[in-house]
């Protein structure tokens, strides 16, 4: 019975927000000099770049979907569905992070925080939507290393997630991902989760990052 790669994905999610959007982020706060000028300027640009990342973190998991189907060797045909959203709540975050900064630095690592929570639940929003619409997966379930007690008492649960209502609840910094449970192949032990060795400049880790490169630089 195949295994699913799904160690990769989130290292594949992080490292693009780290070395992306982190970086673009931090051009920002080159520019500013104080949390007022900070605030006009996330105003106007953080909506975007969570857009932006956000959308090619979507694309990555959409990727790692299919090839992760194609590897357990289900039937039918059923192609990932990446996550979209009306609203990337970039204003509400902004204006939060102000009233709970004490200082510039403190402004900036929540925005920097917020920013990757919201990146990051492109990818997890793909894996859930994908998961309870494809016939061939009987849901998903959370994995992660249960870094906060939060995420432990989750992870603990060894819960599956099938219906279209059921949300992934995460927190700024997260760490944890979706995981689809499809037909034929063995689920990973959410217990034993471990930062996957994926990032080893392997051939098919460093194709995720020229597809995710790609897709950003031609939007």
């Amino acid at each position: 019975m195949p295994t699913l790669p799904g160690l990769d994905l989130r290292d594949g999610v992080q490292g693009l927000i780290r070395s992306y959007a982190a970086a673009d982020l931090a051009l920002l706060w080159r520019q500013v000099s104080n949390a007022a000028e900070a605030e006009v300027a996330l105003r106007d640009i953080l909506p975007a770049l969570i857009q932006t990342y956000g959308s090619a973190a979507a694309v990555l998991a959409a990727n790692w979907y299919d090839e992760a189907r194609e590897k357990a060797g289900v039937g039918g045909s059923f192609t990932a569905i990446p996550a979209d959203f009306d609203d990337v709540g970039a204003q509400s975050l902004v204006g939060w992070a102000k009233s709970q900064a004490t200082d510039l630095t403190a402004f900036e690592a929540l925005i920097l925080g917020g920013m990757q929570r919201r990146i990051a639940n492109y990818s997890r929003g793909t894996v859930t939507r994908s998961s309870v619409a494809d016939p061939a997966s009987t849901g998903w379930k959370r994995i992660g290393s249960g870094e906060c007690a939060f995420c432990a008492m989750l992870i603990g649960r060894d819960e599956l997630y099938s219906q279209a209502t059921a949300d992934f609840a995460s927190h700024d910094n997260c760490n944890c991902s979706a995981y689809p449970i499809l037909k034929g192949a063995e689920p990973i032990k959410v217990k034993d989760y471990v930062k996957s060795a994926r990032n080893d400049g392997s051939d098919r880790y460093e194709a995720d990052y020229a597809r995710a490169r790609e897709w950003i630089a031609t939007h």
